[in-house]
């Protein structure tokens, strides 16, 4: 997460658990944060030519060429991972998202050198639902990350009530994927069971804000990126070194 410099601005999650706890949690975290829904899709690219369609360029061409698989962004054979505890209303995820994102794509990911993972948590108020809903729905077609840009593209004030269904398909669009099957999915089962393991992880990751990263490196255990910017070339600055 953020350093003392930022740490103030961002929102605590109100949950606390024994130490014990935490690191039982944690270990099983190791072995699962990584996996995706085993009902999503083959792993998918999205091509060049599918990039220019019509939407948000940068929604689509920014993940052009990088398999996509569930919640993971990134070959699966990567030596690293980090996972990404976001909140579709967090400007702050917004501000990492827009600005930062895509040179950790370009610089980190697309080069193989690390494989992103997906962790959508309500920490801004129930507003968040709909939006979280939506992007783990966009798993099952393995546009997850595309759709959550997207969102973030036109995010509005927190607790609006901005995410609507209207805007949840235009995201879509833009994205490049099916509106109506992830409207249709939002509400399954496997939806709601990606939602409530998110919350888990982020407990057991002693998450205290959004946006909050963590390496996986194993055998090591998972750790928290300690950043003090989310501007692009610091962040990927620090990343680099704790990839070293």
């Amino acid at each position: 997460m953020l350093g003392a410099v930022q740490r103030n601005r961002l929102l605590l999650i109100a949950a606390a658990v024994g130490g014990a706890a935490v690191l039982a949690v944690v270990l099983i975290l190791v072995a699962s944060s990584g996996s995706s829904s085993s009902n999503a899709s083959p792993p998918t690219t999205t091509s060049a030519s599918q990039s220019q369609g019509q939407g948000a360029p940068t929604t689509r061409s920014l993940f052009a060429g990088i398999p996509q698989r569930g919640d993971s962004l990134g070959r699966a054979d990567a030596p690293a991972t980090m996972v990404v505890f976001e909140d579709p209303q967090c400007p702050f995820c917004r501000e990492w998202s827009v600005n930062t994102l895509p040179t950790v794509v370009n610089d980190f990911v697309r080069t193989g050198k690390l494989r992103l993972v997906y962790r959508g948590i309500e920490i801004i108020g129930p507003d968040s639902e709909p939006g979280l809903r939506a992007i783990f729905a966009a798993g099952k077609q393995n546009k997850l990350w595309n759709v959550a840009s997207a969102l973030y593209d036109v995010q509005g004030a927190e607790n609006s009530g901005w995410i609507t269904n209207s805007v949840i398909k235009s995201a879509a669009k833009s994205a490049g994927a099916n509106g109506s099957a992830l409207l249709a999915d939002s509400s399954s089962k496997q939806v709601s069971a990606a939602l409530a393991s998110a919350g888990k992880d982020a407990v057991a990751a002693q998450v205290q804000g959004t946006p909050t990263f963590v390496l996986q490196r194993p055998p090591s255990l998972p750790q928290q990126l300690s950043v003090t910017s989310l501007e692009p070339q610091t962040f990927a600055s620090e990343l680099s070194a704790a990839l070293q």
